[in-house]
């Protein structure tokens, strides 16, 4: 049954317009636009397909010597956003947004979509508070 899931949301997203595509047998990527930048999204489901993980990226890149500026809006927006959550991966020198939810093979694909959009919302509101800590 493994990546049944994946098929599912994928047929669902294509039934909505959404550009998507499968990476690996549990694993989707999506990219969206919003007002001021653009974010990539992955969807990465459990063996069970009853858990998705999301992983929005590449929608702010942090030079090493503003982290520290980032962590007091991190802090900020991880109080205020309930679902999401923000972390400084300073590896890779960017902020990512991520989410763990349960979902239904039964109604995954309006699910994921629905996480999908709640992502990128968050991500969309969030934007500006670490584009001015940044410029600060």
């Amino acid at each position: 049954m493994a990546g049944m899931t994946t098929k599912l949301v994928l047929q669902y997203f294509e039934s909505q317009d959404v550009k998507a595509q499968q990476l690996e047998d549990t694993l989707i990527r999506a990219g969206w636009d919003f007002e001021g930048g653009s974010l990539m999204i992955f969807l990465d489901f459990d063996e069970s397909e009853t858990h998705v993980h999301l992983e929005g990226i590449d929608f702010i890149n942090v030079p090493e010597n503003k982290f520290g500026a980032m962590y007091e809006v991190l802090n900020d927006c991880n109080d205020l956003y309930s679902h999401i959550k923000f972390v400084l991966d300073k590896e890779h020198g960017q902020i990512v947004a991520r989410d763990d939810d349960v979902i239904s093979l039964d109604t995954c694909g309006p699910e994921c979509f629905e996480l999908m959009i709640r992502m990128m919302k968050v991500v969309e509101d969030a934007y500006p508070k670490f584009m001015k800590a940044m410029w600060a």
